[in-house]
């Protein structure tokens, strides 16, 4: 072989290699129990509260009854026809959190929960009975949490709402309450402890809180309140024909109410099709890939992963929401697999969490407006841990702290001071609560970002900005609107510590504002992560350029009723249940680590060590079948080589 022959077969390994890496690892997730969908040869695909977490799902009642059924005629024309969507819901029974308040009559429409009515005889707060399906209220509270409020404090509700303590009779046991809402009293009563104080609009309660007694504590008295039910005062109408985005109501009954889509819905690339208040998005490739979201208005803080039992036994980025996924490529961040379930106890080892490497994510600001950050390619590494994003810079891994993407919700508005201003910073006229020049954004581990100035006259308006930490000013520049703004902490260069983007200047009366959005914010602290290192309730076990693996170092026991935290932001949430149901969540749970664990969260002391087997490396690729036979190859292929230029 010549020495052109032989870069030759280099360039095309290079290319194989590429290939290789670009493939996603392969799901873990069950088909049926993911939100994501692949239509493949099964034309049909239905979504539950079991694999949709938009879905209402109350895990102490188990009710929940939404479901969305979507069928093609063909994948190729990528079309749904009319009738092809059908979203069903149907009303229940359920028992109030606090059980003295009786039944009532719940649906879940949308993924919002409804209060539709009374069932006769088994209500202690109504005598409203009956259920209406056409006249849905929302249910704002439903609660059995303890509350101990004093003479004149208050209990904030929904709505506007405060149920204020005006007097406690000691003596008599009775408590007087007003409620007040938006500053206006509009009730008083005086209730005996172990009564319900109930508020009503033409007849129906809107408001009903259990007092449950009387405490006394040497000169101090207050009042015990054990249970709280809330609905609205206004309904959503629901009747045959209304339009709920692509959805046409096709039947409300006693039972249940049933609305299709009256018109062909085309499923192009990276479209987003609205149902109401739920959401079908394609994903931007030739693949043809659907998933189910619910719109950015409604957005809760808690994911939960498909609904598992003994059948069900693993989670990646289809089937829980709580791990990253990237619709258009098909790539997802981690995944959680029990390979050892012994009735509710997973043993020593039985629980492997993996942690892949993402390819370079495209900055939100690049992605969306098409401006790249001055200093960088436009985007950056990413990995997950335990429910946290991390960025490679430098040298190693730091936590995103910030990662706004194109929501509405994710917009920050911040106020400043005109540019004609002088003198001290004395309180604006008119506004008694904001201070010229102090409208401040706390970014994190004492980091600011103020505006001093802003500027409505020139063209393009523009803002002063200016970057603290702890009380050090590092950067103070203006920037035009419709612009980004990078800071690199001094001596570094690739991936910036802070990315935001000048959405828009607002001129008012009295004082201006501006939005940022797409902003980007990373964490100074370095993680580096070495086999045999502990996180939870796991031992870091395999450390690659592409992927780290953790595995349970103490038994998991899944007790009914139990929140049990894994790693980070990652839990199982148990069911309180005699069969065995239970699901990875968000939200923190019990800590179950060995006493001489001592911490569960990321190394919070910079280590910028670094050594073989040390975790991520800049620039890996996900690890795929064939992974280790293409680095063989490759190692074989440089010694052939070299070999044959000597």
């Amino acid at each position: 072989m010549d020495k052109e022959s032989g870069f030759t077969l280099v360039s095309i390994f290079v290319i194989v290699f590429l290939a290789f890496g670009a493939q996603a690892a392969a799901p873990v997730s069950p088909p049926e129990s993911r939100f994501v969908w692949e239509p493949g040869e099964n034309l049909t695909f239905t979504w539950t509260n079991e694999n949709f977490d938009g879905f209402y799902y109350d895990a102490q009642t188990r009710t929940g009854k939404e479901s969305l059924t979507i069928k093609l005629n063909k994948i190729e024309d990528r079309s749904i026809p009319d009738g092809g969507i059908v979203y069903s819901t149907k009303v229940e029974t359920t028992t109030a959190r606090y059980r003295p308040f009786g039944e009532y009559a719940v649906i879940w429409f949308m993924g919002g929960k409804y209060l539709t009515g009374f069932p006769e005889g088994k209500s202690n707060i109504s005598a409203w009975r009956g259920i209406n399906l056409n006249r849905l209220y929302s249910l704002m509270i439903d609660d059995d949490t303890s509350h101990t409020l004093i003479n004149g404090s208050n209990l904030t509700l929904d709505g506007g709402y405060v149920l204020v303590v005006r007097d406690v009779d000691a003596a008599g046991s009775r408590v007087t309450l007003s409620l007040i809402r938006e500053g206006v009293g509009i009730d008083t009563k005086t209730i005996d402890t172990g009564k319900n104080y109930i508020y009503e609009i033409r007849g129906r309660p809107v408001i009903a809180v259990h007092i449950d007694s009387i405490l006394k504590e040497n000169e101090t008295v207050s009042v015990a309140i054990n249970g709280i039910f809330q609905a609205s005062e206004q309904y959503t109408p629901v009747n045959d024909g209304d339009i709920f985005g692509r959805m046409k109501i096709t039947k409300v009954s006693d039972t249940g109410i049933t609305m299709s889509n009256n018109l062909p819905v085309n499923l192009k690339n990276g479209s987003i099709i609205d149902i109401g208040e739920l959401e079908l998005k394609v994903a931007d490739s030739n693949t043809l890939r659907v998933h189910l979201y619910k719109n950015w208005l409604y957005v809760k803080g808690e994911h939960r992963g498909a609904t598992g039992g003994n059948n069900l036994t693993a989670w990646d980025g289809l089937n829980y929401a709580g791990f990253s996924y990237d619709a258009d490529s098909g790539n997802y961040s981690e995944s959680l697999v029990i390979t050892n379930l012994t009735g509710r106890r997973i043993p020593e080892g039985g629980l492997t969490y993996t942690s892949y490497r993402l390819r370079k994510v495209p900055y939100a600001v690049t992605n969306i407006t098409g401006i790249k950050p001055e200093g960088t390619d436009g985007s950056y590494v990413t990995f997950s841990l335990g429910g946290k994003k991390y960025t490679a810079r430098n040298n190693g891994f730091r936590e995103l702290l910030i990662a706004h993407g194109d929501s509405i919700s994710e917009k920050k508005v911040l106020l400043g001071r005109p540019p004609w201003f002088e003198g001290d910073d004395k309180l604006a006229p008119g506004l008694d609560t904001f201070k010229w020049g102090m409208d401040i954004w706390e970014l994190g581990e004492g980091y600011t970002l103020t505006v001093k100035s802003i500027d409505t006259v020139s063209d393009p308006r523009k803002a002063q900005l200016v970057l603290n930490r702890s009380g050090v000013e590092l950067d103070d520049v203006w920037l035009p609107d419709e612009n980004a703004y990078r800071y690199f902490q001094p001596g570094e260069t690739g991936t910036p510590k802070l990315i935001t983007y000048l959405d828009a200047v607002f001129s008012g009366a009295t004082v201006d504002a501006i939005q940022l959005r797409y902003t980007w914010f990373v964490s100074d602290n370095v993680t580096q992560i070495k086999e045999g290192d502990r996180f939870g309730v796991f031992n870091v076990t395999v450390v690659d350029p592409d992927r780290i693996v953790l595995k349970n170092s103490v038994p998991v026991e899944l007790r009914a009723g139990s929140s049990i935290n894994l790693l980070g932001n990652l839990s199982f949430f148990v069911e309180n249940s005699d069969e065995l149901r239970f699901y990875p969540t968000n939200m923190a749970g019990t800590l179950v680590m060995p006493e001489e664990v001592t911490g569960n969260a990321m190394l919070e002391t910079p280590d910028v060590t670094t050594s073989a087997g040390t975790f991520p490396v800049a620039g890996g690729t996900e690890k795929t079948p064939g992974f280790e036979a293409v680095i063989s190859i490759m190692i074989i292929l440089a010694v052939y080589i070299a070999g044959r230029k000597r």
